[in-house]
């Protein structure tokens, strides 16, 4: 859960649906300014599909989450779901801590979620978690490890965060590197998908879907900083940008290079929304959630001018 506070409103944003938000900016992603869309890199064999698979994989990197979305922990300091992390009491640690250290299965549930289907959106899913946790570790940093790192979370102190439990967590890499490779096999056999396991084709993906969770994190959280977001893939992976991200006003978002498809992108992130005056309301907390409106609260990206 992403829990903002906003004026007098808190959003919560489940992480399924900022998800599928960044789903949403994938299918919208390229066709100007040199960008490339997904699936659409020189060599591929069936650009439509492969991007239809990149796509998938993006909307639904998160979707182990929703069993644990169903019954959230709540907030003793405002009686709403906590937000990823936010200091939880009694239980020990924060809820980002217990997804780092104790939610592996989340990212379990979510790959078999689509493996059997859609191998390569699967593929693309292991490998956003693997390299959430392998940047932690020098011996599992390639050379060029910074286009690896996420745009958020990869930064070698925050990096280090993750990791709660070094044993745990590399069981998990060992684990996602065994996943990543039996995924691979079964692509190969695919005469349409077997390239896109390919260097040049995957790498990109993987970055292109680190890229479009950040900027639905970014809107989430109602983020209002300045953001330059390096290493992004424009025409291949070695044509790489770096983008900027400014805010012009509280809903809309200057990118320099513009990177969408249409002049000025417009998009709806599902929200529900409480009224700080509410939470005085003696009620319990999960009628207060479910209580809550889902809204669509809307930004909008546009060209630098």
């Amino acid at each position: 859960m992403f829990k903002a506070h906003v004026d007098n409103e808190i959003w919560l944003v489940q992480q399924p649906h900022h998800a599928q938000l960044s789903g949403f900016l994938a299918a919208h992603w390229g066709g100007r300014n040199g960008f490339a869309k997904p699936g659409h890199y020189a060599g591929a064999t069936d650009p439509a599909r492969w991007r239809d698979e990149v796509v998938l994989g993006i909307a639904e990197h998160d979707n182990g989450w929703w069993e644990t979305e169903a019954m959230p922990l709540i907030s003793e300091q405002d009686g709403l779901p906590m937000g990823v992390g936010e200091a939880a009491k009694p239980i020990a640690g924060t809820e980002l801590t217990q997804w780092l250290t104790g939610g592996f299965d989340r990212w379990l549930n979510g790959i078999r979620r689509i493996a059997g289907p859609h191998p390569y959106g699967a593929l693309l899913i292991s490998m956003h978690a693997y390299w959430l946790y392998a940047v932690a570790f020098e011996d599992l940093l390639p050379r060029d490890g910074e286009h690896y790192r996420h745009f958020i979370f990869g930064a070698p102190e925050v990096a280090a965060g993750f990791v709660g439990d070094e044993a745990k967590t590399r069981a998990f890499l060992d684990e996602q590197t065994q996943l990543q490779a039996e995924l691979k096999e079964r692509l190969s056999r695919d005469p349409i998908m077997a390239r896109a396991i390919e260097p040049e084709h995957l790498e990109p993906h993987v970055r292109l879907l680190q890229l479009m969770d950040s900027m639905s994190v970014f809107l989430a959280l109602n983020d209002s900083d300045e953001h330059e977001l390096p290493g992004v893939p424009r025409g291949s992976w070695n044509d790489r940008c770096s983008i900027t991200w400014t805010r012009r006003d509280a809903r809309t978002i200057v990118l320099d290079p513009y990177p969408f498809e249409v002049d000025a992108l417009r998009v709806s992130m599902p929200t529900r929304v409480v009224p700080t005056h509410e939470l005085d309301r003696d009620r319990p907390p999960l009628t207060r959630l479910h209580g809550a409106p889902l809204q669509s609260i809307e930004f909008t990206f546009v060209e630098k001018t």
